[in-house]
C-alpha cells in the first residue's frame, strides 16, 4: 500500500495525472482566478487535486514498480496485483486513506470512493477590491446676473482660410542626376542581394539532393585470365575473394500510435529511464525503436534479445 502511496505523489504533480489500476485517475486541474462580490475580493488562481472512478490503464503503473524494484514485467504484474488488494483492503466502508499533500479517500458501503483533496498553497493571497465612488462637482454658490439681450444678434461664422496648394520643390540639374545615379545604384545592390541569396537556396537544394540519393555500389573489376600462359601455370590474380558481409542498421519496433503527441510522451518517458529509443514516422504511424545495427544473420536473435529486455513480445523489426 505504502508503494502506490508513493506512485501516487510522485507521478501526479510531475505529469499532472496519475492513474491506478482498478482504483481509478487522480488529476490536477487549474481554476482561473474569479470575483468574489460578496467579500469584494479577487481570489487568485489555484490548483486542485481531482480524484474519479474511471481509469484507463496506460502501463505506466506497472513500469514504475519494474524500475522501482528492478523487476522483470511479469514479475511487477503480480506485485501491482498484491498491491491494488491491499489499497483496497484499506478501503473498507467507514476507513479513510491517507494520501500526504493530496487528500483523503473514504469508501462506502455501495463501493464508492470518495475523495476530499487537501489545500494546495496558494500564493499571492487574496486581493481586495473596492469601488471607487466619483463624486459630482458642487454647484456654484455665487449667481451670475444674466443680462438680457436689447437687439438680436447673428452669429458670423469665421472665413475658411483657401486650402493651401501642394509646392513642388525645385531641383537643380546637378541634384537630379545625383539622385538618379543614387536611385540606379540601389536597385544594383537590391538585385545583387536577390540573385545571391538565390544561389545560395540553389546549392542548399542540390546538397539536400544529392545527400537523399542512395548510394551508388561500384561493381568490383573483372579480373581476366592471360590466355597466352600455359594452363599448369595457375593465375594468382585471378582467385576470387569471398565477399564478406557488412553490418545493416534497422529498427526494432516496441510501440506504434496514431498521433504524434502519445508517440513523443512515450519515447520520452523511456529515455527518462536511460532506454536508448528514438521516435519516427513511417506509413502514418508514429513508432518509438531502439535503433540496431548487426549482421544479417544475428537479426532474429537480436529481436528475442530486445524483446527479453523490454517484456515487449510484439516488438517486430522495421529496416
Amino acid at each position: 500500500m505504502l508503494i502506490l502511496q508513493q506512485y501516487i505523489q510522485e507521478v501526479l504533480f510531475r505529469q499532472r495525472i496519475c492513474v491506478v489500476p482498478h482504483i481509478g485517475t487522480f488529476s490536477i486541474q487549474h481554476f482561473p482566478a474569479r470575483y468574489n462580490a460578496g467579500a469584494q475580493t479577487l481570489l487568485p488562481p489555484r490548483d486542485q487535486v481531482v480524484f474519479t472512478q474511471s481509469w484507463q490503464d496506460d502501463g505506466s503503473c506497472l513500469e514504475w514498480i519494474a524500475l522501482k524494484e528492478n523487476l522483470v514485467p511479469a514479475v511487477a504484474q503480480r506485485k501491482l496485483e498484491k498491491y491494488i488488494e491491499e489499497f483496497k483492503e484499506a478501503l473498507q466502508p467507514g476507513q479513510a486513506l491517507e494520501l500526504p499533500g493530496i487528500g483523503k479517500l473514504q469508501g462506502d458501503f455501495a463501493g464508492n470512493l470518495h475523495f476530499h483533496p487537501e489545500e494546495l498553497p496558494v500564493d499571492p493571497s487574496d486581493l481586495p477590491i473596492m469601488p471607487i465612488l466619483r463624486e459630482d462637482p458642487a454647484a456654484p454658490t455665487t449667481s451670475v446676473p444674466v443680462v438680457a439681450p436689447t437687439t438680436a444678434m447673428t452669429p458670423v461664422e469665421p472665413p475658411v482660410p483657401p486650402a493651401a496648394a501642394p509646392v513642388e520643390p525645385v531641383m537643380t540639374p546637378e541634384e537630379e542626376n545625383t539622385l538618379e545615379a543614387v536611385t540606379e545604384g540601389s536597385i544594383f545592390k537590391w538585385w545583387w542581394a536577390v540573385a545571391g541569396a538565390l544561389i545560395l537556396l540553389g546549392g542548399l537544394a542540390a546538397w539536400w539532393y544529392i545527400g537523399r540519393q542512395a548510394p551508388v555500389n561500384i561493381p568490383a573489376p573483372v579480373v581476366t585470365r592471360d590466355t597466352t600462359k600455359q594452363a599448369t601455370v595457375p593465375d594468382s590474380s585471378a582467385v576470387a575473394t569471398p565477399a564478406v558481409s557488412d553490418s545493416i542498421s534497422y529498427f526494432v519496433v516496441l510501440e506504434e500510435f496514431q498521433d504524434s503527441l502519445s508517440a513523443a510522451k512515450k519515447a520520452v518517458k523511456r529515455q527518462s529511464w536511460k532506454q536508448n529509443v528514438v521516435m519516427y514516422r513511417r506509413d502514418n504511424r508514429y513508432k518509438v525503436a531502439v535503433p540496431v545495427r548487426s549482421l544479417p544473420i544475428d537479426t532474429t536473435s537480436t529481436l528475442q534479445e530486445n524483446r527479453s529486455k523490454f517484456g515487449i513480445n510484439k516488438a517486430y523489426l522495421e529496416y
